[in-house]
């Protein structure tokens, strides 16, 4: 790995740290931890893939504006999920995941050092599904390999919950009594952007699973900083050629993941900041 992409990550890993660090007890500092996670990736993830004529300033301070803009609304998302969780209304569930997919595609534009308009997702459980604006509006469907992989092991804990998979824009099991979730005792779980819920479960579960979800897309832009290695193996490889045709590799799902292991390691489960968000946005 370069030098430079090492450095950079730990810039992000001391940026997550520091910005989890904010007390989170508001709108305004859960607003500047997701504005300013999607300004830090962003600005990362364009430096990685700053063309050699543009300069590193410019390309920093171009990458971090438009991911903090892709932040903002992935907090406005949240904001709409709590109103959900609040009014007991299902029909701000789908405009909130709408709003989120846009902010993660801005980020992911930007950390890709695209301008902000030029391609937008939309994940449904594990599908991909992307436009891109500057070729013409050409569809692409991918499927994302971990996240299939938990949505697959659901499938045989669990029942599907149709109805609900169809209200939330994912997956979503449900058992009367989850062996999974009765260890902790808990009426919820998500695995990355699957969701189980033990039946009878309320809005305020079901919006702090959809939290937990969103958050495993917060990091989506960071699969940007392998696009380049990607496509020399492309080059090189027809089995990687037909691989990418078929699946968008969800490597945030190993730094999500990651990221909450070590905090709930360090500050415990409840101090978690993935937690504390999930709470927030809940209640």
């Amino acid at each position: 790995m370069p030098k430079k992409l090492h450095f950079l990550l730990i810039i992000f890993f001391l940026a997550f740290f520091n910005f989890s660090g904010i007390a989170q007890e508001n709108d305004f500092q859960h607003g500047l931890m997701n504005v300013g996670m999607g300004g830090v990736i962003g600005g990362i993830g364009a430096v990685i893939n700053k063309a050699p004529d543009q300069t590193l300033g410019k390309t920093l301070l171009k990458g971090f504006a438009q991911g903090a803009i892709g932040g903002y609304f992935v907090f406005e998302s949240k904001r709409l999920v709590r109103r959900f969780a609040r009014e007991k209304k299902y029909n701000y569930i789908w405009p909130s995941k709408l709003v989120n997919a846009a902010g993660n595609s801005i980020i992911e534009n930007a950390a890709a050092n695209r301008n902000f308009w030029e391609r937008m997702h939309l994940n449904l459980a594990f599908n991909r599904i992307e436009i891109d604006f500057k070729n013409r509006f050409k569809l692409k469907y991918r499927i994302m390999p971990f996240a299939l992989s938990r949505a697959a092991y659901l499938f045989t804990q669990a029942r599907l919950d149709v109805d609900r998979s169809m209200v939330f824009g994912t997956l979503v099991f449900s058992q009367r009594i989850p062996e999974i979730l009765g260890e902790k005792g808990s009426n919820g779980k998500a695995m990355l952007s699957s969701i189980l819920l033990r039946r009878g479960s309320g809005q305020r579960t079901e919006a702090h699973e959809i939290i937990h979800t969103y958050q495993f897309e917060n990091f989506s832009g960071i699969n940007t900083i392998f696009d380049r290695p990607r496509s020399r193996l492309e080059q090189e490889s027809k089995f990687v050629r037909i691989y990418n045709k078929i699946f968008h590799t969800d490597f945030n799902a190993l730094f999500s993941q990651g990221l909450y292991s070590l905090e709930t390691e360090i500050k415990g489960y409840r101090e978690n900041s993935f937690e504390k968000e999930a709470r927030h946005f809940s209640e």
